[in-house]
């Protein structure tokens, strides 16, 4: 086997025109104060991939680098690499592991899983699970997915899964809840908020008739994106006023109901007048009542409501987030990743499909159902959750305010002298 030298680490900078690595192994660079993440350029597939390394200084990502090249090296002479030193199950493996036990979980969960588990692609091949739930170890993901500038409730999301994963392997590892091993950012958490009637109005005058049906569907019936993303005409029942929330028949997709239990949602007259339209028409797709061009469920309801809500001029003009993937139409230079506001495109953090459904329930509660019938028709597992739900509903509204001050009003004379 040939000696192993050091090969070129890099770091991550910014300069005017986009992101840009830089060797610091050159002969004469000065490297010992530089601080991760660091970074090797590997090739997947015969293409090179910029390949993060979990080390906070230089001479551990030297260390890494060699062993990921011992690795390699061993692999293109047909020798079995050993997957770890100290008899304990790999990262490597943990993960396939993990994913081959939730490979039946929903394609949307599946697919978060992965995401978020290739973050552990910053430690080198043979890192064990033992390694991982440490706080030195999940503190260099932590970094890893700050440097690569994704928001705190991405980071929040994707360290619960490696926190999920680690808790089946606590036994080995003697660590049940890693979480606690090490400090992450925590995002705000704000309850949602129902829009006002003038505010549904707007989105609705801004809708064609496709969107119209799509987010009467959304506001009437107050189900969750993906019950509704896998709806289908055998769960339509304009009869009775019902839609089923039901996973029967839909194993293909791995669909299931939350909690595995199934619910009916109300419907409206007018939404099955506009239903039974669509099933009647030529162009109805046999199965999902929502389907895309390829004649699949519609898995874009969220970036669609956004667009309209900028087109009815309710975006508040002030988030900024970072776009990373090129699939929006051209808008990505180079470097990958550009800076956006709301101010001029469909990206406000105001407008998400969670705010239709607390505003059904909100309309439902306003129009005098009891608790226990939105309960149930929201799919919540108790009445505390749904309590809490519409809590901001327990304050007064101004007519109730303006009835309680005039049965408590006192009417007063001037005093005699």
């Amino acid at each position: 086997m040939p000696i192993l030298k050091t090969r070129a680490i890099y770091v991550r900078e910014k300069r005017e025109n986009g992101w840009r690595y830089r060797n610091i192994t050159k002969k004469g660079t000065r490297n010992s104060d530089l601080q991760g993440p660091f970074y090797i350029n590997i090739l997947v597939n015969e293409k090179p991939k910029w390949q993060p390394l979990a080390a906070s200084d230089v001479e551990t990502a030297k260390k890494y680098a060699v062993k990921h090249d011992a690795a390699q090296d061993a692999k293109a002479q047909g020798l079995t690499v050993v997957e770890s030193s100290d008899g304990t199950t790999t990262v490597q493996s943990a993960i396939e592991q993990y994913l081959r036990l939730h490979r039946n979980d929903r394609p949307r969960s599946v697919a978060q899983y992965k995401v978020s588990l290739k973050s552990l692609e910053i430690f080198p091949r043979g890192f064990t699970v033992k390694q991982l739930a440490t706080s030195d170890a999940l503190d260099n993901v932590v970094q890893a997915l700050e440097a690569e500038g994704y928001s705190k409730k991405t980071i929040h999301v994707r360290m619960g899964v490696v926190f999920s994963m680690l808790k089946k392997f606590k036994k080995e590892t003697g660590v049940e809840y890693a979480s606690e091993l090490v400090s992450i950012p925590k995002p705000i958490s704000s309850r949602p908020k129902a829009y006002s009637n003038e505010d549904v109005d707007k989105l609705f005058a801004s809708m064609d008739e496709e969107e119209d049906l799509r987010y009467l569907f959304f506001l009437t019936t107050g189900c969750r994106e993906q019950e509704i993303m896998y709806a289908t005409w055998d769960d339509v029942d304009c009869d009775n006023m019902t839609y089923k929330v039901t996973g029967d028949g839909k194993e293909d997709v791995n669909f299931v109901a939350k909690n595995h239990e199934e619910r009916f949602a109300p419907l409206s007259q007018e939404l099955c007048k506009l239903l039974e339209k669509r099933r009647d028409s030529k162009d109805a797709n046999p199965r999902w009542v929502f389907p895309n061009q390829d004649g699949n469920p519609d898995g874009h309801f969220l970036r669609k409501f956004k667009s309209i809500a900028k087109k009815a001029k309710l975006n508040c003009g002030r988030c900024k987030t970072t776009l990373k993937q090129a699939r929006y139409r051209g808008q990505l230079p180079e470097t990958g990743s550009v800076e956006v506001s709301c101010a001029t495109g469909p990206y406000c953090d105001k407008h998400y499909l969670h705010r239709l459904r607390k505003t059904a329930a909100t309309r439902w509660l306003r129009a005098g159902f009891d608790l226990e019938t939105i309960r149930v028709w929201l799919g919540h597992k108790s009445l505390s959750v749904t309590q809490l739900y519409l809590s901001d509903e327990n304050k007064a509204s101004k007519v109730m305010q303006e009835k309680f001050d005039a049965s408590v009003k006192v009417n007063r004379t001037k005093r005699v002298a």
